[in-house]
């Protein structure tokens, strides 16, 4: 009778161990706000969504508002897309930011590069095609904290303004640009950056590898700070059962991209090795 309902055989069993995989978009506390002015050689840290903070801070952050992890370091939640993006760092330096960070997840485009493997790009490239380069001491120096702990890769990172779903639509975008990896935050934040004469360097980790289509039940259950509708996610899977087996290997592919964007933040120390003044 269930089934009749819409709901696929074994779908019932697995909404649990769904509710495992997707834990990382849940709630948690609140993190203190930023609200006074910051100082000289401070560094403004810009992620996508709420879950890609928790490697750098134990605390979901449930608005865009920025907020103050430590001294020295705002974090500021964009949302997903490059206008957000540009939006979020030009609040971030007008609070005093002297260096601006993208971190979080991205798209695998090379068939090199697997959910957890880390890119640490010397060049973005644009949607329209400008290029962006990571500050080269920055870079320099973060290689050089993470070699011969963690493997890393530094080619291009391009952008997207929109999801790329299918291994079709990465591939299109790997023989445009030659690019390793896809985001669709970072060359906003480099172009904030590059306008502010400020440091720019961008920590991306892959948690779509280049095999991978993207479910539309994730997608549609997200929202502009991808958090998730679990309600819309089972009416999702109801509708399009297929997608149950996706979704998990999807969600089990983000936590290693986690696992990596917190050992990066354990290794690189409070300050993620930013340029002093």
């Amino acid at each position: 009778m269930v089934y009749r309902a819409g709901f696929p055989p074994g779908f019932l069993p697995e909404v649990p161990r769904l509710r495992e995989v997707f834990s990382f978009m849940g709630p948690g506390a609140l993190s203190e706000p930023a609200e006074q002015e910051v100082g000289l050689s401070h560094l403004g840290i810009i992620v996508g969504v709420p879950a890609e903070a928790r490697s750098l801070a134990k605390y979901s952050i449930i608005d865009d508002e920025p907020v103050r992890l430590r001294e020295g370091v705002t974090l500021g939640v964009s949302g997903i897309g490059p206008r957000r993006a540009g939006l979020a760092s030009r609040r971030l330096l007008e609070k005093g930011a002297t260096a601006l960070l993208s971190w979080g997840s991205a798209g695998g485009l090379s068939p090199k590069l697997s959910p957890g493997s880390l890119i640490l790009p010397k060049i973005i490239i644009a949607s329209d095609r400008s290029v962006y380069h990571a500050d080269p001491s920055w870079h320099q120096d973060l290689c050089g904290r993470l070699e011969g702990q963690v493997e890393f890769y530094t080619g291009s990172l391009a952008e997207s303004a929109a999801v790329l779903r299918t291994p079709e639509e990465k591939a299109i975008l790997f023989q445009q640009t030659g690019a390793i990896g896809v985001d669709m935050e970072s060359a906003a934040v480099a172009a904030a950056a590059q306008e502010a004469g400020v440091p720019f360097m961008a920590v991306r980790v892959v948690a779509d590898s280049t095999d991978v289509t993207l479910p539309n039940s994730a997608l549609n259950a997200c929202d502009e700070f991808g958090r998730l509708n679990f309600l819309k996610l089972i009416r999702g899977i109801a509708a399009r059962p297929a997608e149950l087996f996706p979704l998990i290997r999807l969600g089990r592919d983000y936590r290693a991209a986690q696992r990596t964007l917190t050992l990066v933040a354990r290794l690189t120390g409070r300050d993620l090795l930013v340029p002093q003044e």
